[in-house]
């Protein structure tokens, strides 16, 4: 869904882990408000398919390419 542009992150953190500042990764966070408009705003998703994918497998939501943004006039 972030690749797809369908969820954006507003805000990230660094959570560290290890001894060292090398060992910091920057952990998006998204808000619920967010990640719960997705379903209403993108009928194109089958999301009964989705939430039935098992473990392991690929989302369906691969085979999807995101939007490309309109060329300036």
């Amino acid at each position: 869904m972030v690749r797809l542009g369908w969820v954006r992150s507003p805000q990230s953190i660094g959570i560290r882990f290890g001894t060292s500042r090398a060992g910091t990764a920057d952990v998006p966070l998204y808000t619920t408000a967010s990640v719960d408009a997705v379903v209403p705003a993108h009928p194109e998703g089958d999301w009964e398919q989705l939430r039935a994918v098992e473990e392991g497998r690929r989302s369906p939501l691969a085979a999807l390419r995101p939007e490309r943004a309109p060329l300036p006039a």
